[in-house]
C-alpha cells in the first residue's frame, strides 16, 4: 500500500517540482512547498492511509503512522527529490533564506526532528533493554553485580554515554558537514584523558594556551554537540570554497580538529553545560513546587504539544539529557498518560459509533498506542476530527498524571508510552506508573461514553 500512497501523495502535493524539501519524523511527512496553492490539501486528507493534515506555523505535516518511513522512501524513489537535497554552498544559502521565511521556530523543530529522528529506534531499544535488566535484578534472575547484568547494563546505557558522538554524527548529516570529523571533535571532549583534567571536580579551571577554561563531564550532553557541529559546517563549507581541492583532504580536517576542539573546550562545551544545568534546575524547581500539579499539567498538555509537533522541544532539550545524566525522568512518565487517555477515548468511540469504518479506525488507533506508543492516529483521526475525544483524552491524562505526580513516578529511558514499553519504567514506582495509566485510560473512556459522539454516516 505504501508505494501507491507515496505516489498518490506526490501527485497531490503538486509533483516533485513543487516540493522544495521533504523530511519525516516518527509518524509524519514534513514537506516544504514552493507554492502551497498547488497542493490538493482536501485530496490529501481524503487519501486512504492518511490520518490527518496539520497546517500551522511549524509547517505542513501529513500524518501517516508508523509506516511513514516506507512512504517517504517511495516518494524519494519515484522522484528526483533525493538529488535535490544534496546541498552545495549556493543551496545552503537558499535554504537559510527559506528558513528565515518560514520562521526560526519552525527551523528549530525541523532541525531537532532531523537530528534525533534516526536515534529514536536506538533510544527505545536501549530503554527496553535497560528496563528488562532492572526487572531481572529485582526478581533475582540476574544479580546486579553479576557479569551478565553488567554487560547488559553496558549495552543499554552505551547510547547515553556516547550520545554526544551520535548526535554530532546525525547533526553533521543535517548540516551537510563531515560526520566523522564531527564525531571526532566531540570524542575529544569525552576521552578519559580529557576527563582526568577535572580531577574529580566538575568546573575545575585549567589553562589551554594561556586561556582559562572549566572542565566538565560532557558524556551524555547534546547541546554542545549540536552547536559545535553547526559551527563546523559553516567553517567547513567556507574552507571547501576557498582551499584548493588538491589540499582539502589534509588541510580541512586538520584545521577543523584544531579550531573546533579548541572552541568546544573553551566556549561551546561550558556554555552548553551551563544551559543544560540551568534548564534541568528550572524543571526540578517546577516539579518541586507541587508534583501532583506538574504531573497533571504535563500529562494534560502533552497531546496538544504532539498535535502541533512541538513536543520535540522538551523531549530533546530536557527529557533525553535528563535521562542520559541521571538515568531517569518524571516527564517521560507523565507524558505517557496522554497516550492512554487518547486510547481510552478511542475505545469509547468504538463503543458509541455504528459506523463500521470508524469502529475499525478506532481499533487501529488503540492498537497503535498500545503496541508502539504512537498516538497521532488517535489525535488526528479522532481527537481533532470530532473534538470531544481530544478533550476527554486530555482530562483523563491529567488525572493519571496527577496520580503519578503524587508518587513521584519516573521512567528509566526515552520511550513512547505503550504496553510494550512498560519495562522501561521498572523500579519502586512501577506499580504507580501502571495505576496512573489505568486511571488515564478509564477516566477518558468513561467521560467520552457519557459525552458521546456525533455519529456519521457510513
Amino acid at each position: 500500500m505504501s508505494s501507491n500512497l507515496g505516489i498518490n501523495l506526490l501527485a497531490k502535493m503538486g509533483g516533485e517540482e513543487n516540493i522544495s524539501k521533504i523530511t519525516h519524523c516518527a509518524t509524519r511527512l514534513r514537506p516544504s512547498f514552493k507554492d502551497i496553492s498547488k497542493v490538493d490539501i482536501e485530496g490529501i486528507k481524503e487519501t486512504k492511509g492518511v490520518m490527518g493534515v496539520v497546517e500551522n506555523p511549524n509547517g505542513f505535516q501529513i500524518v501517516i503512522g508508523t509506516n511513514v518511513g516506507e512512504v517517504y522512501d517511495d516518494i524519494i524513489e519515484a522522484s528526483n527529490l533525493q538529488k535535490k537535497e544534496v546541498v552545495n554552498s549556493d543551496d545552503e544559502r537558499d535554504s537559510n533564506k527559506d528558513y528565515k521565511k518560514q520562521g526560526w521556530f519552525n527551523y528549530f523543530i525541523e532541525m531537532v526532528v532531523a537530528i534525533f529522528g534516526p536515534l529514536l529506534p536506538l533510544l527505545a531499544g536501549s530503554g527496553l533493554l535497560r528496563g528488562f535488566t532492572i526487572l531481572a535484578n529485582q526478581i533475582g534472575i540476574s544479580p546486579e553485580k553479576s557479569a551478565t547484568s553488567v554487560i547488559l547494563t553496558a549495552a543499554a546505557t552505551a547510547v547515553f554515554t556516547f550520545l554526544p558522538l551520535l548526535v554530532a554524527y546525525t547533526a553533521a548529516k543535517r548540516f551537510k558537514a563531515n560526520p566523522l570529523i564531527a564525531a571526532a571533535i566531540m570524542g575529544a571532549l569525552i576521552l578519559p584523558i580529557f576527563q582526568e583534567l577535572m580531577g574529580g571536580n566538575a568546573g575545575t579551571i585549567v589553562h589551554y594556551m594561556g586561556i582559562p577554561l572549566p572542565i566538565f563531564d560532557y558524556t551524555s550532553q547534546v547541546i554542545p554537540a549540536i552547536v559545535a557541529t553547526w559551527l563546523q559546517s559553516k567553517l567547513e563549507h567556507f574552507m571547501k570554497r576557498t582551499v584548493p581541492s588538491s589540499l582539502q583532504m589534509i588541510v580541512v580536517p586538520t584545521v577543523l580538529l584544531f579550531i573546533m576542539v579548541s572552541l568546544a573546550a573553551i566556549l561551546i562545551g561550558p556554555a552548553g553545560m551551563y544551559l543544560s544545568v540551568g534548564m534541568a534546575e528550572f524543571v526540578n524547581w517546577l516539579m518541586g513546587i507541587n508534583t501532583i500539579l506538574s504531573g497533571a499539567i504535563i500529562a494534560a498538555i502533552w497531546n496538544i504539544l504532539i498535535m502541533f509537533g512541538i513536543h520535540w522541544a522538551p523531549n530533546t532539550m530536557i527529557v533525553i539529557p535528563e535521562i542520559a545524566k541521571t538515568g531517569k525522568s518524571s516527564i517521560i512518565a507523565y507524558s505517557a498518560n496522554a497516550n492512554f487517555g487518547m486510547a481510552g477515548a478511542a475505545l469509547a468511540v468504538f463503543f458509541k459509533t455504528k459506523n463500521k469504518s470508524l469502529k475499525n479506525f478506532s481499533l487501529t488507533a488503540i492498537t497503535s498506542v498500545m503496541l508502539s506508543g504512537i498516538v497521532e492516529p488517535a489525535i488526528y483521526g479522532l481527537g481533532v476530527k470530532y473534538r470531544t475525544p481530544l478533550i476527554t483524552g486530555c482530562i483523563g491524562a491529567a488525572l493519571g498524571g496527577a496520580f503519578m505526580g503524587a508518587f513521584h513516578v519516573t521512567g528509566n529511558a526515552f520511550v513512547f508510552g505503550g504496553l510494550t514499553t512498560i519495562p522501561a519504567f521498572a523500579g519502586t514506582t512501577l506499580w504507580a506508573y501502571i495505576v496512573g495509566l489505568i486511571i488515564s485510560f478509564f477516566a477518558s473512556l468513561i467521560l467520552q461514553l457519557l459525552i458521546g459522539i456525533k455519529d456519521i454516516k457510513e
